[in-house]
């Protein structure tokens, strides 16, 4: 088990800051702190800015805007995916690339991670229907008289104007966490689970089972990132569990109501994440292999 140090000697005036800011979050306790939303969202992104280098936010402005050509060019009807042909009918298939993010024909979004694929007929706008393979979030127009379904493994999810994430794990195990509007879940057993904001269902691909559980209402999808606001630490990391599929735990001597807001992009990598909150907390972590200790 190794521990990773983080590095604070180069970061010139900024260290006394973030001491400040803990001893804060420290004297607060239990009581929520009332701050200005865009100060706390300042910090988050200063916290980023000084641990990662500014090479690495050239890079992103890329991709940002690779995004919205890749996005341009699927509107407009430009072939940048894989045609396939099943029962007289073309599917277009699209696979995971740096800019991650897919516009639909209907101009609904779909934000796909690595490794991941959507495909849709030729047909979609009378159709509006999706395969998915692996892990995205959608943000689905509403279409009236017109339903948005999307297809996983062997079970189904119907739309109804929302935004909401599909996270694949692995080949035996589906989670759908709702962040806005409603869905309808249909499992392999044909039975329909109706969600509210807020609930994350995790569906077992074998037997069919599932589970309905909350999560913070602190969480929201907003352009393209999770954004969390006055978020309990021991909420937040229970978030990163499910996204990432890592074990974490707080250390004894760490204040479990440290309150966080910022934002985690989409195809944030665990570790990024990590080092930002224990940047910000003063705190540093150990790592085996899926497992993450952060402490003082």
């Amino acid at each position: 088990m190794s521990q990773k140090n983080h590095k604070t000697e180069n970061l010139g005036n900024w260290k006394p800051f973030v001491e400040q800011l803990h001893k804060e979050w420290e004297e607060v306790g239990n009581e929520h702190v009332i701050e200005n939303y865009e100060l706390k969202e300042k910090i988050w992104k200063e916290v980023d800015r000084k641990i990662f280098s500014p090479r690495r936010y050239i890079l992103r402005t890329g991709w940002a805007v690779a995004a919205v050509l890749v996005g341009v060019m699927f509107y407009l009807g430009y072939k940048v995916s894989e045609k396939h042909v099943v029962d007289n009918l073309t599917y277009m298939e699209y696979s995971y690339v740096e800019g991650r993010m897919c516009v639909l024909p209907d101009s609904s979004t779909v934000w796909l991670e690595p490794d991941s694929k959507i495909r849709i007929s030729s047909e979609f706008l009378n159709n509006r229907e999706v395969w998915l393979t692996g892990s995205s979030v959608f943000e689905v127009k509403k279409r009236a008289g017109s339903a948005f379904k999307v297809h996983i493994n062997t079970a189904c999810i119907e739309v109804k104007g929302t935004v909401f994430s599909i996270n694949q794990p692995t080949p035996d195990t589906s989670i759908i966490a709702l962040y806005e509007g409603a869905i309808d879940f249909i499992g392999k057993n044909q039975s329909l689970i109706s969600m509210t904001p807020s609930q994350r269902l995790v569906y077992d691909v074998n037997t069919g089972s599932t589970y309905v559980e909350n999560f913070s209402e602190n969480i929201q999808w907003v352009d393209g990132n999770y954004r969390f606001t006055d978020i309990q630490i021991d909420n937040l990391m229970d978030f990163i569990r499910k996204k990432y599929r890592v074990e974490m735990e707080l250390d004894q001597d760490v204040n479990h109501e440290l309150l966080l807001t910022g934002t985690i992009r989409n195809d944030e990598s665990v570790e990024a994440v990590i080092e930002k909150i224990c940047f910000s907390l003063q705190l540093t972590y150990k790592k085996d292999g899926l497992y993450y200790l952060l402490m003082k």
